[in-house]
């Protein structure tokens, strides 16, 4: 064994980044905060509520325990805790009781699912309804997810002349499971309830979604704040297309401020054809709304023609919100070329008739709007989608002069549509790219019929031209493509 002492290296043998190191003196100060926990607490709040938004139920407590700074800053925002999330099978009681608690005086956006209701559903209501009921003055939205009939039946009853003030949206949506086959009979309440009472106190409702198969609709209330109203599928089922269109005109003369429109009727198959007849024969005296700008009437196209014909909509932009469903018949071009009835309007979908082979027939003879159609388009001034669908445009005789109106259109689509020639559309094409104040397609599609008239057709060589200055298409698959329509 070696008795030699270990050897170290000299100082002047030690890398100078070594040594400038090792003689610094040591950093006694205490570390600096982090930067995020400088920020000025409206700052915080700031960020905190964009983090929140789409986050889990849980996101709240997780931050509060992040750090003692931030439990005094989350703990002083009350909006961070008011969405009360009721749809687990067994519900957190103690969370949801620690979210009212600490959210003060704040809005309370609730909202009851189908879960908590499969295996315990009275107990668990009655939990439910011993928390939440003592803030109904601080309710802002409701919203009834699937939950079973009898739940919500009792829910609704409950809540039926009592007085919420600040709720602004109702959803009620029609259970898919987990309700017995039969109506059930609740003690003190029929088998319909009367709308008009589950409303009575919600003064400032703008938003309500109604989706359930045994509600009496035709008793609505009056709702002078109403701004959204959407009466959801099997609601309205089987009621003749007269009482429809006139709960389209009650539901519009009593909620003069609703800007979004949604409602659905469908008879049973076998009145399908009856209900069209119907419709198409309705004499109703015309009513005027000033305030709505979107109505989804999701019917037979007979029906929600009949509807049409009879509004006056000076702000509506859209139909509907998907593409293929803005269908309407030649019967509405009277009102809009002899009232101006929809000069906002962005997209529409015109349908003409069709015989047994599935060819459009000629008008006037077979439809005596179709003189209407030009001066129709020429006062839709602010379209930017227009289809027509087995429409007979006679040898050009009702094609639109659309070279010099519609300055806002984009796309154009004949699908199906007979009697006009390709040397019109090619004079509305170039017109249009040459004309001031006016835009040039985006989009053409000539979508042929299978006995489609050789006049009508797109020749490759016609086909190669319009590619020139725009998007053809000879298939009509513009229902894929969803876009806003300024």
């Amino acid at each position: 064994m070696s008795s030699e002492a270990p050897k170290y290296a000299a100082p002047s043998e030690i890398p100078w980044e070594v040594t400038a190191r090792s003689v610094e003196p040591p950093n006694i100060q205490s570390p600096k905060p982090a930067s995020i926990n400088r920020l000025p607490f409206d700052i915080f709040q700031v960020i905190i509520a964009i983090c929140h938004e789409g986050s889990e139920t849980t996101f709240p407590f997780t931050v509060s325990h992040v750090s003692r700074h931030w439990r005094e800053y989350v703990l002083s925002m009350p909006l961070l805790w008011n969405s009360l999330h009721i749809s687990q099978s067994v519900p957190q009681w103690e969370m949801l009781e620690a979210k009212l608690e600490r959210s003060g005086q704040a809005p309370l956006d609730i909202y009851i699912g189908q879960p908590p209701f499969v295996k315990s559903a009275i107990p668990h209501l009655r939990k439910i309804m011993r928390m939440i009921f003592p803030h109904m003055e601080r309710w802002r939205t409701l919203h009834l997810g699937d939950a079973p009939y009898k739940i919500r039946r009792i829910l609704l009853d409950q809540i039926r002349a009592k007085s919420a003030p600040l709720l602004q949206e109702i959803q009620v949506f029609e259970s898919s499971a987990y309700d017995r086959p039969s109506r059930l009979k609740l003690k003190n309440t029929s088998p319909h309830w009367n709308a008009a009472n589950v409303f009575t106190g919600f003064h400032n409702l703008n938003s309500v979604k109604w989706t359930s198969s045994v509600s009496d609709l035709n008793t609505l209330p009056a709702f002078m704040n109403l701004r959204n109203l959407t009466v959801g599928e099997g609601t309205l089922d089987d009621i003749a297309a007269l009482a429809f269109i006139q709960l389209i005109h009650r539901i519009l003369s009593d909620s003069p401020a609703l800007e979004s429109l949604s409602i659905c009727n469908y008879l049973s198959s076998a009145g399908d054809e009856d209900s069209n007849d119907e419709a198409m024969n309705l004499q109703l005296p015309t009513l005027t709304h000033h305030s709505l700008q979107k109505l989804v009437i999701d019917s037979f196209e007979g029906v929600r023609s009949a509807a049409i014909r009879t509004l006056i909509l000076p702000r509506l932009r859209t139909f509907s919100a998907i593409y293929s469903k803005d269908e309407v018949d030649l019967s509405c071009c009277d009102i809009i070329a002899r009232e101006n009835s929809l000069p906002e309007l962005r997209v529409i979908f015109i349908a003409g008739d069709v015989n047994i082979n599935g060819l459009p027939v000629p008008g006037p003879s077979f439809h005596p709007h179709t003189p209407f159609l030009r001066p129709a388009i020429q006062n839709l001034t602010n379209l930017r989608v227009l289809t027509f669908r087995a429409v007979d445009f006679d040898n050009d005789k009702w094609l639109p002069d659309l070279g010099s109106c519609c300055p806002h259109l984009r796309w154009l689509l004949f699908v199906f549509c007979t009697g006009f020639t390709i040397p019109s559309i090619r004079l509305i094409v170039e017109t249009r790219i040459h004309a001031d104040g006016i835009n040039p397609l985006e989009i053409l599609c000539i979508h042929p019929h299978l006995y489609t008239f050789p006049g009508s057709r797109v020749s490759d060589e016609d086909a190669a031209w319009f590619s020139k200055f725009l998007k053809f298409k000879h298939v009509d698959d513009c229902w894929l493509t969803e876009q806003e329509y300024e």
